[in-house]
């Protein structure tokens, strides 16, 4: 059977310390801490993929504030997971963070470990908080018609800064008009992206994968990572002071112009 009807694992990882811009997942955005953005996400989609056996909507992290307040607003829906400090600073790596979170589910007897190393994850990065309802929708139709074997992550085109952008190589197997082909090489120069006019902005909001496949290739794997193209008109990961300035003035534009994106609730 294809992992993707299988179970599912939606991880938000929210850890306390950054460098850049303090304190920044537990940051007042738009009337609710930064990370509680991505876990408006999960719920959404957990609503959309109604195919999968089982669903886990997870939030991992190493900050009691964080972790206080999906124990008590999200009791019910949102399973909360206390990171160990290996796993919290700069050089964590994310799969570990992924693999750790369904240890300590299964440790707890939350779910069924040989399941969920079966079936596939999406990671919601809380630093791209902003995220169209038409998009989360349209992923979760591409997430159906996906074939065995490959991983999924968001991109947008346009972009102007030199942050996580990506050669895009046109793959035959991307039979799909929301998918653009498969995701290439890191580009680190201004001049490599006017020999390559093929790019993207990987911008974090959203990446599926087989488990399968995490432990064995690592996240985007060569030629088996598909971008999915976001209709919104920029994408921001928030690291710095400006970034943070720029997506709120970015939700304020959405609201002016009627476009909905999934927000939390009080």
């Amino acid at each position: 059977m294809n992992a993707l009807n299988e179970n599912l694992v939606i991880v938000i990882p929210a850890r306390k310390n950054s460098k850049r811009l303090k304190n920044k997942n537990f940051r007042n955005f738009f009337g609710f801490p930064l990370f509680e953005w991505s876990l408006a996400a999960g719920l959404f989609l957990k609503q959309q993929l109604s195919w999968f056996r089982e669903i886990s909507v997870v939030c991992t992290s190493d900050d009691e504030q964080i972790l206080d307040l999906v124990k008590k607003k999200y009791s019910s829906s949102i399973l909360a997971v206390r990171r160990k400090p290996e796993l919290s600073d700069d050089n964590a790596i994310l799969s570990d963070v992924i693999f750790d979170c369904i240890y300590k589910l299964a440790e707890r007897d939350v779910i069924r470990l040989d399941d969920y190393l079966a079936g596939s994850f999406i990671l919601l990065q809380p630093t791209s908080p902003i995220r169209l309802k038409d998009d989360l929708v349209v992923f979760c139709k591409q997430i159906k018609n996906l074939e065995s074997g490959f991983s999924m992550v968001s991109v947008n085109k346009n972009y102007s800064e030199i942050k996580d952008i990506y050669e895009i190589i046109k793959f035959s197997e991307a039979k799909s008009d929301f998918l653009i082909g498969h995701v290439g090489k890191k580009i680190l120069k201004v001049r490599d992206i006017k020999k390559n006019s093929n790019s993207a902005f990987v911008d974090g909001s959203l990446y599926l994968g087989l488990m399968s496949t995490l432990k064995e290739k690592g996240f985007m794997p060569v030629a088996k990572t598909l971008g999915f193209p976001l209709s919104i008109n920029r994408s921001i990961d928030i690291d710095t002071e400006k970034e943070f300035d720029d997506a709120l003035m970015l939700i304020k534009e959405l609201q002016n112009l009627g476009i909905e994106y999934v927000s939390p609730k009080i």
